[in-house]
């Protein structure tokens, strides 16, 4: 790996504006839907057009995973993101994995 000198970016100047939509893509990426919308009321940024769907989405793909119901996240997964899974190996193996110690766990298997 290689070392990044940090006197690099010193200098490195980031705008208001970026700093508002890193927060923003933050809150969006970890379902913070409240927040995110409080976040942009008081930062007058213009909200996405998908945002609430996605969010929406994302959210329920999360509740799926901690309840165990690995399937109906993936099948919300392949219809937010079609390609995500395909492209992921290692997150489609984890719900796999997923799905295969709830079959387990309910002695379904």
């Amino acid at each position: 790996m290689m070392d990044l000198d940090p006197r690099l970016y010193e200098d490195a100047s980031v705008s208001d504006n970026d700093v508002r939509n890193i927060v923003l893509s933050y809150l969006m990426h970890n379902c913070f839907k409240e927040t995110a919308e409080t976040f942009l009321s008081s930062t007058g940024l213009k909200l996405p057009v998908d945002y609430t769907v996605d969010v929406d989405k994302r959210k329920a793909i999360l509740n799926f995973v901690v309840e165990g119901d690995a399937v109906k996240a993936i099948e919300l997964t392949e219809e937010l993101a079609p390609n995500l899974l395909e492209n992921d190996m290692d997150l489609h193996f984890d719900l796999i994995s997923l799905h295969f110690i709830e079959l387990i766990r309910s002695r379904k298997w």
